[in-house]
């Protein structure tokens, strides 16, 4: 229902999925705003639009943002003494952000303290966590491919799947075979891999998934390079479900974007959103923090994570240097 945050958060997460990202950006925007408008918020729906935002981070590569983004979800779970589970899963979203910036210790430390086991029969609710559990044990195979990790991840991750193909759960089920084929190519079962992600890769065109191979990083991007040239090698006698131009849009994503630079020679700072302007162009025009929140219909304390946000990404300690890096940068008007 328009005009509920529950229902911005999802469609924006389902435009990251997408990879339309600016899109994304607005939709979870507007829940932030709807969510700091309201005196009382489900819990479950606030944990949805923190997740969301940390994941649309990670798609742009801000991992400090969407670690800051899981922070303050942490700090107001605590201070409304939400249900604990939902910090579990904030957890287990921050230990994903430790692999993607390959901090595998940080993410032991994550799996060694979540409590989950691979023998455990995983719930629903806590799918997340218990693949996020996965991705830490492809991890520390590719380090140890002599020891367990390999055969626990696989082992945990067919559970997964048939609990959710069970329960007719595509999208968790595209993501598990993901999650299964960088598994089988990690143990060099150069075979298996291909079928599995060709099944995955089948069931995802049909859905325009994008994030769920991208956010994987390398060792995904190495594997449907494989992919496409094993396909493209054996043409047409080999029974083949995902087209390969999928394949190619796909890998076209994970090229990253050219480095860009203003006139002055300075880079650009880290991607400021929207909101982030917005506020940035107030800040320029000598609007206080109670006067922005007013302008832009949100509460002063979500005006001052934005500033902060802004400050960080500018890489400056005041509102003034911030004002000067700004029009350095040509992102306000003099």
């Amino acid at each position: 229902m328009v005009g509920n945050p529950a229902y911005y958060f999802g469609m924006g997460d389902l435009l990251r999925e997408w990879n339309a990202l600016d899109a994304a950006e607005r939709h979870l925007e507007q829940g932030m705003d709807l969510v700091s408008g309201m005196p009382t918020v489900d819990a479950d729906v606030v944990a949805q639009g923190f997740i969301a935002l940390a994941r649309l981070q990670h798609a742009r590569g801000e991992y400090g943002a969407a670690i800051t983004a899981l922070e303050n979800f942490s700090h107001l779970a605590h201070q409304r003494n939400f249900f604990p589970p939902l910090l579990a899963r904030a957890a287990a979203a921050k230990a994903r952000l430790a692999l993607a910036q390959g901090d595998l210790p940080g993410a032991i430390g994550w799996a060694e303290a979540s409590g989950l086991h691979v023998d455990d029969e995983p719930t629903f609710p806590r799918e997340a966590e218990y693949l996020t559990l996965a991705r830490v044990l492809i991890a520390r195979g590719r380090g140890d491919p002599e020891g367990p990790f390999f055969d626990d991840a696989l082992r945990l991750i067919d559970r997964l799947l048939e609990a959710a193909e069970g329960g007719a759960r595509m999208g968790s089920a595209i993501e598990i075979l993901v999650l299964r084929a960088l598994a089988l190519r990690a143990r060099r079962e150069t075979s298996g891999a291909f079928v599995t992600l060709d099944r995955a890769l089948t069931l995802a065109e049909a859905e325009g998934y994008v994030r769920v191979f991208v956010d994987e990083g390398a060792p995904m991007a190495a594997l449907l390079s494989e992919f496409l040239r094993a396909r493209r090698k054996v043409g047409r006698g080999v029974k083949q479900l995902a087209s390969l131009g999928y394949v190619r849009r796909l890998l076209a994503v994970f090229e990253p974007p050219a480095q860009h630079a203003q006139a002055t020679g300075q880079p650009l700072p880290e991607h400021l959103t929207g909101r982030e302007r917005e506020v940035l162009a107030l800040i320029a025009e000598g609007l206080s923090n109670q006067e922005i929140a007013a302008r832009l219909f949100l509460t002063t304390s979500t005006v001052k994570w934005y500033v902060h946000s802004i400050l960080r990404k500018l890489e400056v300690d005041s509102r003034t240097k911030a004002i000067a890096r700004a029009r350095e940068l040509h992102l306000v008007s003099e």
